[in-house]
């Protein structure tokens, strides 16, 4: 019985995996299956220039997909990334300004964000993403030894602070945001 036993279990064919086992069962039904559908459709006239128009209409189907969401990712990144760069018809700065006076704080400081950020993207040639953080840029600033890095590391945390905090953003933390991003301003870059 032990003999009996040890040799069938020593048989190659005993030994096949149980994936190798699932993935020959799926082929042989996916073969049945087109052989099938293949003899259903044998008799019937101009089989081939159907199964021909369908794999061309597939095929069709696919480029025009392809096409159509490249175009769209291509017009969302760009519309996203003027939106977080700020390179659309209004100053960030200026924008800061106005919503400062509307009371809307949050947004406000949002603004100066952009604004530090696209001085930063300018002056030290850093490459602006949507995905990018603070830390993101920080790190940047600091692998290039640049002397941004201090002033930059002590608007974010205060923005951070100001913005995701719980107290919110008020007027005094905007006051302090507004000082802190003076370094950054194109004015206080050019004298």
């Amino acid at each position: 019985m032990h003999d009996t036993v040890h040799a069938v279990v020593a048989d190659p064919a005993f030994r096949r995996s149980l994936r190798r086992s699932f993935a020959d069962r799926i082929i042989l039904w996916l073969a049945e299956w087109f052989d099938k559908l293949g003899r259903a459709f044998q008799h019937m006239p101009s089989t081939r220039s159907i199964g021909f128009g369908l794999v061309v209409l597939l095929v069709l189907f696919v480029v025009v997909r392809f096409i159509i969401a490249a175009r769209a990712g291509d017009d969302t990144g760009v519309r996203a990334m003027r939106r977080r760069a700020g390179t659309s018809a209004s100053d960030p700065w200026e924008s800061a300004e106005t919503l400062l006076t509307q009371g809307r704080f949050e947004e406000a400081a949002h603004a100066l964000y952009r604004g530090v950020i696209v001085t930063l993207g300018r002056e030290e040639r850093l490459r602006l993403h949507p995905s990018k953080t603070s830390g993101d840029y920080a790190r940047e600033l600091r692998r290039r030894g640049s002397l941004s890095y201090a002033p930059f590391r002590s608007f974010t945390r205060r923005f951070d602070v100001a913005v995701y905090g719980h107290g919110g953003c008020d007027a005094a933390a905007l006051d302090e945001l507004r000082a802190l991003s003076e370094p950054f301003r194109p004015k206080a870059r050019a004298a």
